[in-house]
């Protein structure tokens, strides 16, 4: 879909152990979807926080169904970040909205 809609230069798509290659990156992230094992999005955060780009986006999908206590942590963990302010969208399954202000993060650490 990435071709068709002539976003190839602008999307680099990734596969396999998600923490791992956050903490592998160099370059600031802009955009990030999570849509992995519930259990994961926690430790992504862990690992994406420190590299994100100023504005940065960070969409959570399955927030709502099935839900669980994973997404519940990922919500609250999310909500509580330096910088992060976020919103929980009734779409679909639900998405997590979230975007990096660093001078929220200044001011508030």
């Amino acid at each position: 879909m990435a071709t068709k809609a002539g976003l190839n230069a602008y999307i680099d798509f990734r596969v396999g152990d998600a923490v791992e290659m956050i903490g592998a990156l160099a370059e600031p992230i802009d955009f990030l979807l999570l849509d992995l094992w519930k259990d994961l999005y926690v430790p992504c955060l862990e690992a994406f926080h420190p590299k994100l780009a100023p504005g940065a986006i960070i969409v959570a999908d399955n927030m709502l169904r099935p839900g669980g206590d994973s997404v519940q942590r990922y919500g609250e963990a999310v909500r509580a970040r330096a910088g992060i302010t976020s919103v929980l969208l009734p779409v679909g399954s639900g998405l997590e909205v979230s975007r990096f202000t660093p001078a929220q993060a200044r001011d508030s650490g």
